[in-house]
């Protein structure tokens, strides 16, 4: 037989959840017999949207099975066309009146759908055994078209064209003599088949439980429901105070999430990243955030915590840490004034015991990590790994951790060919491994967008618990889905209808820990090694951060937001979109490589060094929030430069500082390369090492100093040389000013007598003239009176 060629022999999985396509074969079945089989859509359907639409009426249920419908190949496996079928009203079938039945018709495909017909049938045969289900719900067991193997037809009705993405119910009302042949089966099988034309396009089944019948037992049933918020797109180490708003107001997630869940019986495994969120704002936290986890505190329900930030803790048991990973401080996120005593000097102290929003902090401080993050869980030794993400040896790093007993995915342990209760030995180690047929239901009941859905869902529950309720077996278990796609109403919904049946009661936890253990094996489901490389890069970046943390005084105001935003880029939640997991991932390993160099030393022009001892300068660049203190290191190329000490420098917050690094010239002048680098005071190298060119030429101290003295030397001297030679031009002129007279008037009596007035005058011209020029000859200014006296 060609695989899945029948569209008519596919059911629509109206209750598979996020683990559907891994059903556990139970009991010996086959898994192609427990197959859910997919919504079919056949392209013809989508093609025709104009087509005529297939007459309706009620057909009688003894009227033979309709001739088989002619199917096409052409089948999408994943198709978007999906076909439910539930009690109009209830979750379960009783047949004292009139059944009235409602076939929901949903196309979640991108094309329109043509108008067509709805048949509606039932199992023909009583179904009082896991294997009779199992085959019901397959509904390919001969081969045939449609679900006529094994079905009688109940009535037929119009189903109206649908535009993509639409939705629509058709009504039936059959009467109760329809149902007689199996009025006393305990589990009533209802089927749906979609005709388009004479096609088959898509098909659902159902199974139900008779509440005609007396239950044979009834199943104690334990439920785990985590209470954790969704990914944001980015890394997320701790809740605003905006989001908290949002999801602790009358309406917002976490309070619906908590109104379904506060005083039923299931146990809360709650994110300890939301109670740390509320207290680290003290009292500036808003008011609904405090009420809602004064509320978490008095809920009577079993809680434990889950890992911080519901981290994945098997990809940390595989990567081989030493331990697993929890929050280190929340200092940076602290404020001294939201944590103030009271205007009497107080400050308000719980009773013991009473837990509280805004912890007391520790005297003379601020609340620690550990108030912070206490609370009176119900028990602290539970592992809730992410589904099938567990591995051979992951559970003896849980008990390492003091997580002692692991809740496992029905994925990750080998089924039992006889009923199984929840408790369990793996390797030497407790677990819980929840049921699958119980926690697919559940989780379809809980995450149902319409009324319909939900009771198809519900009712598969109700019908898995109807049969079991004979089982010889004690508490069973079933989880709920991580993530915000549960609506909180239909949580509450399936609970309260779990816990009214006559075939089940709610259990706690403790009742399937407690149960005596059966020894089970498990089922290897190691993560990607994508997914393994990129935690193990996370994890080795942040020990690069922690190690260049030891720049600051406080390292805690780095080390703490790093390991919380690591643990939140962990949140189970990321398994389900790998691709916006890695993308973010990738943004903050980014991030980090900026935060590493975010101190640095500051490139510098050349540098010419003409001292024997001098200051090289450097300029440190801090662009961190946080002031740093590092060590300046200068690492010459050559000996024409000895670097003396090393400097250390405190840089504030956003801001540079420059510091003179000692130096002394070494031998020979020349070009010198300086590395300098960054230390912390603990030694660890701080972002990378800066080359500096450097040229030395400390001879020129020397030979400027001789020159410079040379200069004040001459200065001097020539100074002093005119001085001296002044003073004897002086000396000298005093001296000869007698004789300088007489010459003159010899000079005089010879004009007088050779040539008369004139010539006398004419001879006397040129020592007037030399007597005017007294000043080039060094004679007294004025010697005209000197001679006359001379000659009186």
């Amino acid at each position: 037989m060609v695989a899945e060629s029948n569209p008519a022999r596919r059911r629509a999985d109206s209750t598979a959840g996020p683990d559907s396509s891994a059903r556990t074969p139970r009991r010996g079945i086959t898994a192609a017999a427990r197959r859910r089989g997919l919504p079919v859509l056949v392209a013809l359907a989508l093609a025709t949207v104009a087509g005529a639409g297939v007459g309706s009426g009620v057909a009688d249920p003894a009227v033979a099975s309709p001739a088989p419908m002619q199917a096409t190949a052409a089948v999408a496996e994943t198709s978007g066309l999906h076909v439910r079928v539930s009690p109009t009203i209830s979750t379960t079938l009783v047949f004292n009146a009139p059944v009235t039945l409602s076939v929901e018709i949903e196309n979640a495909t991108g094309e329109a759908l043509a108008p067509g017909a709805v048949r509606l049938v039932r199992a023909s045969e009583a179904i009082d055994a896991e294997a009779e289900i199992d085959a019901w719900l397959a509904a390919d067991a001969d081969g045939a078209p449609g679900i006529n193997a094994g079905s009688v037809p109940l009535a037929e009705g119009e189903s109206r064209a649908l535009s993509a993405g639409a939705a629509s119910v058709v009504s039936f009302t059959v009467p109760a003599e329809a149902f007689a042949e199996i009025a006393d089966s305990p589990v009533i099988g209802l089927g749906a088949e979609l005709v388009v034309g004479d096609t088959v396009v898509a098909s659902g089944t159902g199974t139900f439980a008779n509440s005609g019948v007396a239950p044979a037992g009834s199943v104690a049933l334990a439920v785990a429901a985590p209470l954790t918020v969704p990914t944001t797109g980015e890394a997320v180490g701790l809740i605003d105070a905006e989001r908290l708003e949002s999801w602790t107001g009358p309406t917002g997630l976490l309070t619906r999430q908590l109104d379904a869940l506060a005083g039923r019986r299931v146990a809360i495994g709650v994110d300890p990243r939301i109670i740390a969120s509320i207290r680290v704002l003290g009292t500036s936290a808003p008011p609904s955030a405090t009420d809602w986890l004064e509320r978490l505190a008095n809920v009577p329900n079993e809680v434990f915590p889950l890992a911080y930030a519901d981290a994945d803790l098997a990809a940390q048991a595989q990567l081989g840490l030493p331990g697993l990973l929890a929050p280190i401080s929340f200092s940076d996120a602290l404020d001294p004034a939201n944590f103030a005593a009271t205007a009497d000097g107080a400050t308000p102290t719980p009773a013991p015991g009473e837990p509280t929003a805004t912890p007391a902090p520790t005297p003379g401080g601020l609340p620690s990590t550990e108030e912070l993050l206490a609370w009176p869980y119900t028990r602290t030794d539970i592992a809730w790994p992410a589904d099938d993400t567990v591995r051979t040896g992951d559970l003896s790093v849980f008990d390492a951790a003091g997580l002692t007993t692991a809740i496992l995915a029905p994925g990750n342990v080998e089924p039992l060919d006889t009923p199984a209760s929840a408790s369990a030995t793996i390797d030497g180690s407790t677990a819980l491994a929840a049921d699958a047929d119980l926690t697919r239901p559940l989780r379809a009941a809980a995450a149902a967008t319409t009324d319909t859905g939900w009771r198809a869902a519900t009712g598969q529950l109700l019908a898995e618990l109807a049969l079991d309720a004979g089982a010889a077996r004690t508490t069973v278990l079933a989880t709920l889905d991580r993530g915000a796609g549960s609506q909180s109403a239909r949580v509450a919904a399936v609970l309260d209808e779990i816990a009214a049946s006559g075939w089940s009661s709610l259990a706690g936890l403790a009742d399937a820990i407690g149960a005596p253990p059966q020894a089970r094996t498990l089922v290897d489901r190691s993560e990607t090694e994508d997914r393994l490389g990129a935690v193990g890069r996370m994890v080795d970046m942040e020990a690069e951060l922690t190690e260049f943390a030891s720049v600051l005084s406080d390292e805690r105001l780095l080390t703490g937001p790093t390991r919380r935003e690591v643990l939140s880029l962990l949140d189970g939640a990321w398994l389900a979109d790998a691709q916006a997991w890695s993308s973010v991932v990738s943004d903050w390993m980014a991030t980090q490589r900026q935060v590493l160099g975010g101190v640095s030393v500051v490139p510098s022009s050349p540098i010419l060094v003409v001292s024997s001892e001098t200051g090289v300068p450097m300029s440190v660049e801090n662009s961190l929030p946080y002031p740093v203190t590092v060590v300046v290191s200068v690492d010459p190329s050559n000996g024409r430069l000895v670097v003396e000490d090393r400097m250390e420098i405190m840089v504030e917050a956003g801001s540079r500082s420059s510091v003179r690094v000692p130096v002394v010239a070494g031998v020979g002048n020349g070009d010198v390369t300086l590395a300098v680098s960054l230390s912390s005071l603990s030694g660890v190298p701080i972002g990378g090492t800066v080359t500096i060119p450097a040229n030395v030429q400390a001879d020129w101290e020397g030979l400027g100093a001789g020159i410079i003295a040379t200069i004040v030397v001459l200065v001097f001297g020539i100074g002093i040389w005119r001085n001296i030679r002044r003073r004897r031009r002086e000396r000298d002129t005093s001296e000869n000013a007698p004789a300088a007279a007489d010459a003159d008037a010899a000079t005089d009596a010879a004009a007088a007598t050779d040539g008369g007035p004139d010539q006398a005058t004419d001879a006397a011209g040129p020592q007037t003239d030399a007597a005017d020029a007294g000043p080039q000859t060094g004679a007294a200014p004025e010697p005209a009176p000197a001679e006359d006296g001379h000659r009186g």
